[in-house]
């Protein structure tokens, strides 16, 4: 089974998303995890014990077509399921690309509301919810 994370930016919310990966990996030892993230933030988790694959995105300066390039080639694991935890505009196209079966928050959990058409599973969660059930509830 391969799941995809999709989690591009802010340095601190990326270290505090870290921790659903011991739950998946508690939940089930030979899920391959899969993540995403703006290469700017790459070192946060280059190396980490949990992720057997990590995709730098070049977001910024105007190389958005490397970055779909990335996502076109990595579309091919066919991953399982993928996982939005930023619940932004830009996170859930990433998300919609990489697999139709994407899970992410309501229109009513988001702080971009749009990003809710991107998902075809969603969940419904108070957007002031403690962030680490937000995320574990995902």
């Amino acid at each position: 089974m391969k799941i995809a994370i999709v989690r591009l930016s802010a340095l601190g919310d990326i270290i505090q998303s870290a921790v659903v990966l011991q739950f998946i990996k508690n939940f089930k030892k030979d899920i391959e995890i899969h993540w995403f993230v703006d290469e700017k933030f790459e070192g946060i988790l280059k190396n980490h014990p949990l992720i057997d694959k990590l995709y730098a995105l070049p977001l910024k300066d105007k190389k958005i077509l490397k970055s779909l390039k990335i996502l076109l080639k990595a579309r091919k694991n066919n991953y399982n399921v993928v996982i939005d935890l930023q619940g932004l505009i830009k996170s859930a196209i990433v998300s919609r690309i990489l697999s139709r079966n994407n899970f992410g928050f309501d229109k009513n959990s988001l702080k971009e509301s749009f990003a809710h058409n991107f998902y075809n599973q969603k969940l419904e969660l108070d957007y002031n919810e403690n962030v680490f059930v937000r995320y574990l509830s995902l």
